[in-house]
């Protein structure tokens, strides 16, 4: 072996029978593992890709205390097998008429970024001490999981493309066969909860209206008319057939007066 790489002689032969020596690239020293216990890959110390934040009103979902500062709960880079990003749009069914804002008639639908994490009972906690409280890290990776989707908190999930605000875990799964005995693998579904807003408008009319007291004027009584009157009396000229008390064959009395008798 050289300095500057593997030599094998002898590899490849020339026509006058000299043998000619093939240079390789070097081969990297393999890490020495000095520490006995859960060991963690040296990847984990470099700053982690993949985090969900837990706001400071909540804290710890191990503990349930809450925290003066925000929790922030790491994947390390060999535990994230895979992300999918999902950003979808809604556009209206109806037509459109021609030359109108199409931005009045599409609406973003929330964003939904699923995980599929690894965790092995190998290693040592994942990152800042969050991901602990259980015998082994699967269970503490598991049941930390559960207990953020119990809590329904909105958490920030900062990944390498995207950064999303107020995401809640809808969905945990897990198998749990004889390939995972000693680890957990677990994909977890967040969705963004959409926030809004009212904002007030001014007026904008120059006479402002009350509800309940609108002006309808004022009322006045007015007498009657001899006219309205004549056509309302009992008896009417205008019925001279009609007597004011007829004669009701069968009726009884109504109180203490006979019907068809003069009162």
């Amino acid at each position: 072996m050289g300095a500057g790489g593997i030599f094998l002689p002898g590899l490849l032969t020339t026509a006058t029978g000299v043998a000619t020596n093939l240079l390789f690239g070097k081969v990297a020293a393999t890490p020495t593992i000095t520490s006995s216990g859960p060991w963690a890959p040296p990847q984990f110390a470099k700053p982690a890709l993949t985090m969900l934040t837990v706001p400071a009103s909540v804290g710890n979902a191990n503990t349930g205390q809450a925290a003066s500062t925000s929790v922030n709960y790491v994947f390390g880079n060999p535990n994230v097998l895979r992300i999918m990003h999902r950003r979808t749009a809604h556009k209206t069914q109806h037509p459109v008429l021609t030359g109108a804002n199409v931005s009045d008639h599409v609406y973003m639908l929330p964003a939904r970024v699923t995980l599929e994490i690894l965790a092995s009972d190998a290693m040592s906690v994942l990152a800042n001490n969050t991901w602990t409280g259980f015998s082994t890290l699967s269970l503490s990776v598991w049941q930390t999981l559960k207990q953020l989707m119990l809590n329904r908190t909105p958490l920030t999930l900062t990944t390498r493309l995207d950064t999303y605000y107020n995401m809640v875990i809808l969905d945990v799964d897990a198998p749990d066969d004889v390939h995972t005995l000693y680890g957990l693998r677990a994909t977890v579904t967040l969705e963004e909860i959409v926030a809004g807003s009212v904002a007030s408008v001014a007026p904008v009319s120059s006479r402002g209206q009350t509800t309940g007291s609108t002006s309808v004027g004022t009322v006045q009584g007015a007498p009657i008319s001899a006219t309205q009157q004549q056509q309302n009396v009992i008896p009417s000229s205008l019925y001279p057939g009609v007597s004011s008390n007829p004669q009701v064959p069968g009726a009884g009395t109504v109180s203490s007066v006979p019907l068809g008798r003069p009162l």
